[in-house]
């Protein structure tokens, strides 16, 4: 099962910019290195913090997947040391860095320090589609003044607080191993708990398959478009 990556803060990112030369906020400051031997996607971290981003032990695979919102094959091509190679980066700019631009920052980022191009294809892909004929009975509309956070297990709990439609299926794709699209119309952000004990003896992705249906959700498996990011080349970073 792939790992889940962790965060010390939200990260909310716009669409994809392609032509990182437009970008008005740039990192002015970059120091990359590979990290250290042995490195492994448990050790990896990737973090914005108001004008500055730091990974340790990650992956150009690993960024990309995360300016994807984790959504399993949004991302193709490349050469396979981009998944493979970790390294700790430490980004500054001389100014904080607004959430709508940290997407555009970290792209142009990675432009000119591994030569990454890329561009958009849509394709038809094997998908996992959220329905929700009726509101789930185990949504509960997230209160006033109730903030994010991540999900959380307590015993066969997992616990979802302040989660919009669009976190559910990132945290879905991550581990059902397929890009999930969500058609269920639910706006707005959701409190709400998937009871895993009645699955014990089935798979980890299985068992948040058969939670998250338990609570009234409703999935098809189908071919739909889905927009990718297409690495059309990347090098290696040039030297600090």
């Amino acid at each position: 099962m792939r790992m889940i990556l962790r965060f010390a803060a939200l990260i909310v990112l716009a669409p994809l910019l392609l032509s990182p030369a437009i970008a008005q906020v740039r990192f002015e400051v970059s120091s990359i290195h590979p990290s250290h031997p042995g490195a492994s996607p448990r050790d990896a971290r990737l973090m914005f913090s108001g004008d500055s981003f730091d990974a340790e032990a990650a992956t150009v695979g690993d960024i990309l997947d995360m300016l994807m919102d984790w959504q399993l094959d949004r991302v193709v091509g490349g050469p396979a040391w981009m998944t493979t190679d970790r390294y700790d980066i430490h980004a500054k700019a001389t100014g904080l860095i607004p959430s709508k631009d940290q997407h555009d920052a970290l792209m142009a980022l990675l432009v000119e320090r591994f030569k990454l191009s890329v561009h958009l294809e849509t394709r038809d892909l094997s998908a996992i589609v959220l329905l929700a004929p009726k509101k789930p009975a185990g949504l509960k509309p997230t209160a006033t003044g109730e903030t994010y956070r991540l999900p959380h297990n307590t015993g066969n709990l997992l616990i979802f607080t302040a989660e919009p439609m669009s976190g559910l299926t990132n945290y879905l794709s991550q581990m059902l191993q397929s890009p999930v699209i969500d058609e269920t119309g639910l706006e707005g952000a959701f409190d709400f708990t998937l009871d895993l004990s009645p699955y014990a003896r089935e798979s980890w992705g299985d068992r948040i398959h058969d939670a998250v249906l338990a609570i009234g959700f409703k999935v098809e498996y189908k071919k739909v478009p889905i927009e990718v990011t297409v690495v059309d080349h990347c090098e290696r970073p040039s030297e600090n």
